[in-house]
């Protein structure tokens, strides 16, 4: 695979791998290792954004994936997650996202730096913005992945080794409920005030205040002061690579839309301008890489991703872009908890969320005089008509409602 450039100059800028986790990702990223298409004296650098709520072989897939990357290859592979810190801005203590670097390995009381596992980051964003992401609005892909590789960048692009402490010093919380209610008010929210107060609880009382210093070397095996010093990189644009196939030709449409500029129409390759000067290339679309050649190159490795081909499982496991006849399909593939442990591979998890951060209409006293309502309800699926809870009762009932029909593709990065 030799790698096109809309234009030459882009090929002296940090090549970014964002590597999803799933084999068509993986497929681009060891074929441009064994092509040499990265260097790390350029400042390239392979990024997985953890959502807490993969599935298990998705983790081992991605430490595998990792340590091939820097073992043989000798490119440094940084595992990210969302967090929030607490600090004031215009005299008000509020949270506030950023990220925090994670290591291969699950998090636990004797590995605090290991990658969340239990939907523990998922829930602090729902908590912190107190809605849930949903088919309109997915809040979800533009804070936990989105933003926070542009968080990450940044300090990647600078000269430091490390990235700084974010958050206050006290030992307490200092956010204030009326406070942050009138906030709320302000921006135009109209949820009440003890509906809000509890929807923000986890993120506000659970999760920690502050994001410690930590340094890059902790969380890789290359030489991070030899990277550093060889860098030499002004600026802020870079070409990121991402994983969409041939046979996936709404994917880059889709990303074109949503950036919303004129000039991205006018290439004919697999290519888009993001905003922040980022360059977008998609190689597999361009050299017309479909999920069949994804599985032949994969056959023909030591090892591969232990999950069904098709993508099924990848990404958050019960993502409810994939839709409810894809995720009914999920739900009776899904084996019994082994432990007591409730994560985001049981569906469960998926249901009490979803119980906990729908918005309940009634609840919050709106007028709904002039809309025809048919329950009162805005969750994952937008207007309540396909639930979580409605998916498992159709397990149990061996039937499938028509209501649970096929939306989006689950495309987190379009």
């Amino acid at each position: 695979m030799n790698h096109f450039y809309v234009d030459k100059s882009h090929s002296n800028l940090p090549h970014i791998v964002k590597f999803s986790g799933g084999r068509s990702s993986g497929m681009l990223l060891f074929t441009m290792l064994e092509n040499k298409m990265l260097n790390p004296k350029r400042g390239d650098v392979v990024i997985f954004n953890n959502t807490s709520a993969e599935h298990e072989e998705t983790y081992k897939f991605v430490a595998r994936c990792k340590k091939e990357c820097e073992e043989k290859y000798g490119i440094p592979f940084f595992m990210i997650e969302f967090q929030t810190y607490e600090d004031s801005q215009r005299g008000i203590y509020d949270r506030f996202s950023t990220y925090r670097l994670v290591n291969d390995k699950p998090y636990s009381e004797e590995n605090p730096h290991g990658y969340h596992y239990k939907g523990e980051v998922f829930e602090e964003l729902i908590s912190w913005k107190a809605f849930l992401p949903s088919t309109l609005q997915r809040t979800c892909t533009k804070e936990m992945k989105m933003y926070i590789t542009h968080h990450f960048l940044k300090d990647w692009f600078s000269s430091k080794t490390e990235i700084p402490r974010k958050g206050h010093f006290g030992k307490d919380i200092r956010s204030d409920w009326d406070e942050l209610h009138v906030k709320h008010k302000k921006a135009g929210g109209g949820v009440p005030s003890e509906i809000f107060q509890e929807k923000k609880k986890f993120t506000y009382l659970e999760r920690p205040h502050f994001r410690s210093e930590q340094k890059f070397q902790d969380f890789t095996t290359i030489d991070i002061d030899e990277i550093k010093s060889s860098m030499n990189y002004i600026g802020s644009a870079f070409c990121s690579f991402i994983g969409f196939r041939a046979d996936e030709p709404g994917r880059i449409t889709r990303m074109r839309k949503r950036i919303d500029d004129e000039s991205n129409y006018k290439y004919d390759v697999a290519y888009v301008k993001d905003e922040n000067d980022e360059h977008v290339y998609a190689p597999l679309v361009e050299f017309n890489i479909t999920e069949k050649e994804v599985s032949e190159f994969w056959n023909n490795q030591e090892w591969d991703l232990n999950l069904p081909s098709g993508g099924t499982m990848s990404n958050c496991v019960y993502c409810f872009m994939k839709g409810g006849k894809k995720l009914l399909e999920i739900a009776r593939q899904e084996k019994p908890n082994l432990t007591d442990e409730l994560t985001p591979a049981n569906i469960d998890w998926w249901i009490n969320i979803e119980k906990k951060y729908q918005r309940d209409l009634i609840a919050e006293d709106r007028d709904l005089s002039n809309k025809k309502l048919e329950n009162p309800f805005i969750n994952f699926f937008n207007d309540g008509k396909i639930s979580y809870e409605k998916i498992k009762q159709a397990i149990k009932e061996e039937k499938l409602s028509e209501e649970l029909g096929e939306l989006l593709p689950c495309n987190c990065s379009d």
